[in-house]
């Protein structure tokens, strides 16, 4: 057991210690730095596929069901839900 000093207020704390007990700060101990932090990676080109799918739907249902125009608004929905799932399925498939 050592003591160190607080980054943030300069008091003598443990190293053993979870936190500061004059101010709370975090302190780091072995335990928190045996944790395994698992961060999703999802790249820039899927997540703008995954938004042009989900404009396209909007747009299907917007010209399907306010303007009437049942060819251009089924269009739109059958690209969309097409290319949402097709990019959700690629998401899983490289998530690491």
């Amino acid at each position: 057991m050592a003591l160190i000093k607080c980054i943030e207020c300069g008091t003598e704390v443990s190293d053993l210690a979870e936190k500061c007990p004059k101010c709370a700060y975090p302190i780091s101990s072995k335990k928190e730095e045996s944790k395994v932090q698992i961060i999703e990676q999802t790249s820039k080109k899927l997540k703008m596929q995954l938004a042009i799918g989900s404009v396209l739907l909007i747009l299907g249902f917007i010209f399907w069901g306010m303007f009437g125009s049942d060819s251009i608004g089924i269009i739109f929905l059958i690209l969309g839900v097409i290319m949402v799932i097709s990019t959700k399925v690629s998401i899983w498939w490289h998530h690491k």
